[in-house]
């Protein structure tokens, strides 16, 4: 109970400052890391339907390594699943110490964030809505596929029948908080420093860039695989 304490106060009992946000902090960024990078290999997973079924049950099967122990062992995506689902309640939990408190410390972050009219505060604006809502969504994608049982096309065809509407945006949720939150990474934990301000701003400028690019092409190529799924 006094690490909680600390953590929301920043203090210890003593009246020193406290080192638990601190390390809170760094959990948070490795929490999100593994889940950024998670869903850059989810896109390009999801995407393989692209080549076929028969290309994304191959997939599923490595996954599962069914090359080293045979059709029993479907349960591993099941495992996995599980295991991002503690990473992610893990950091989702972390995260909510930097949301607005109440609805009243809302409407003034948002009166912030419109007078400032500053992009990086923009993105991160971008980022708690959309981790608000992946809280719920993305909890029940996980959720289902913990309990869903074995992984196949037909399987995963029918549910995008059925949900069309959620996956597209999940997909737009995924994409936005997890790019703006690798551009945010970068920022906190890579030296961006320059010899003067717009030194610095060009290399930040540079690294927004690469990590949009590169989440930006496999969410194109993840919602032309969406299509696919739905006309399966």
């Amino acid at each position: 109970m006094t690490g909680l304490i600390e953590g929301f106060l920043g203090k210890r009992s003593d009246g020193k400052k406290s080192r638990t946000p601190a390390a809170w902090d760094r959990w948070q960024s490795i929490t999100g890391f593994i889940l950024a990078c998670f869903i850059l290999c989810h896109m390009v997973f999801t995407s393989t339907i692209l080549l076929g079924k028969d290309a994304f049950n191959a997939v599923v099967g490595f996954a599962e390594a069914k090359f080293l122990f045979g059709e029993a062992t479907w349960w591993i995506t099941n495992v996995i699943a599980a295991v991002i689902f503690v990473v992610f309640v893990t950091h989702a939990f972390l995260a909510m110490r930097k949301f607005p408190a109440n609805y009243r410390q809302y409407l003034m972050f948002r009166g912030h964030k419109d007078r400032m009219k500053h992009l990086d505060t923009t993105l991160w604006w971008f980022q708690f809505l959309t981790g608000f809502a992946l809280f719920f969504a993305a909890s029940a994608h996980i959720i289902d596929i913990i309990f869903g049982g074995h992984i196949t096309a037909d399987k995963s065809a029918a549910a995008f029948h059925k949900l069309e509407i959620f996956y597209f945006a999940l997909l737009v949720f995924m994409v936005v908080h997890a790019g703006v939150g690798m551009y945010r990474l970068y920022v906190k934990w890579v030296s961006i420093d320059g010899a003067n301000k717009h030194e610095m701003l060009a290399k930040r400028n540079k690294a927004k860039t690469v990590v949009f690019v590169i989440y930006g092409i496999l969410a194109v190529i993840a919602l032309i695989a969406d299509f696919v799924w739905i006309s399966h």
